[in-house]
């Protein structure tokens, strides 16, 4: 079976070599497929320098974010009449078996759209956070049994998983499609797995094998009011919400955008201009048309974005 690994880097000097190492030395030889993000720290050009007759290079002209990027890789990896596709973030090392392992368990679980091996940090000591952060809500079963000394299942259900490392069957980008370009950063991978659901395929996690992430995330940060980030992130978790295919919330969404609109209103009561002016925005911000087709038509079958 073909087997491709997508990455997409985004100035990724500081990671990248180390994660191309760790899939040479992998015991089962994928394709390797890397989408530039039009980095500004010499990325491309090093990958050409030294690994050009090594791997398939897709240089983008613009920065088209994480999803869009990698649907550029998966398309190829298709072409290529790929089996499988292993998305891998610029950030990870994977183990010699890491694809052999994700291999075996995916040929035993056909059922499964998404599998994602146990991401650690970058030292290896400890959980990824952002993967810590799923488990505790989705797997106590995973966290019991390894905690108690049962004996572990081959692979473990969740709802999402955060796609640091995600083998996929190419029957997943068949039916469900491929990353839903509304996302640009973050927030594209919770819209895929609310996909994958929908289409009556399941995401797990396999103990079998363990992926170092030295994520920078910080995703988490508190940015500053009314800053850019700040509003890409409240929009990502509107679209989150709202475009989610598995409800039907995209008919409330004329209620959050009144809602802001009276808060902007009340600000200027208030005479508090800052407040008025951040809840205009995401009142502003928020597209009803864009969320509503976005469900409708991600709850079709086919390879949506990825051409």
């Amino acid at each position: 079976m073909k087997i491709s690994v997508v990455i997409v880097t985004f100035n990724g000097m500081k990671w990248i070599e180390d994660c191309i190492k760790s899939i040479f030395e992998s015991a089962l030889l994928p394709e390797i497929i890397i989408v530039d993000n039009c980095s500004t720290d010499n990325t491309a050009a090093f990958l050409k320098h030294n690994y050009s007759q090594k791997i398939k290079l897709i240089e983008s002209k613009e920065n088209l974010g994480f999803g869009r990027a990698n649907n550029k890789g998966i398309l190829l990896a298709l072409e290529l009449n790929s089996d499988f596709v292993f998305l891998l973030n610029q950030d990870t090392v994977i183990e010699k078996k890491t694809i052999e392992k994700l291999l075996e368990v995916a040929n035993n679980n056909t059922d499964f759209g998404i599998i994602s091996p146990i991401h650690s940090d970058g030292k290896g000591v400890s959980l990824d956070v952002s993967f810590l952060y799923y488990i505790n809500r989705q797997c106590s079963d995973l966290i019991s049994d390894s905690i108690l000394n049962n004996t572990l299942k081959e692979i473990y259900s969740v709802e999402m998983i955060n796609a640091a490392a995600w083998f996929l069957p190419k029957k997943t980008f068949e039916v469900v499609g491929g990353f839903d370009p509304m996302f640009f950063l973050y927030g594209e991978d919770d819209n895929f797995c609310q996909r994958v659901l929908y289409h009556n395929l399941k995401i797990g996690i396999t103990p079998s094998t363990v992926i170092k992430h030295d994520s920078d995330n910080n995703y988490t940060v508190n940015f500053s009011k009314g800053s850019e980030k700040y509003y890409n992130r409240f929009l990502n978790r509107i679209r989150v919400k709202y475009a989610d295919v598995n409800s039907e919330e995209y008919k409330k969404i004329d209620r959050i955008k009144t809602y802001f609109f009276k808060e902007a209103v009340v600000s200027l009561l208030k005479l508090d201009f800052k407040g008025y002016l951040v809840n205009k925005t995401k009142c502003r911000l928020i597209d009803k048309k864009s969320i509503k087709n976005s469900v409708l038509q991600n709850r079709e079958t086919g390879k949506k974005y990825l051409v």
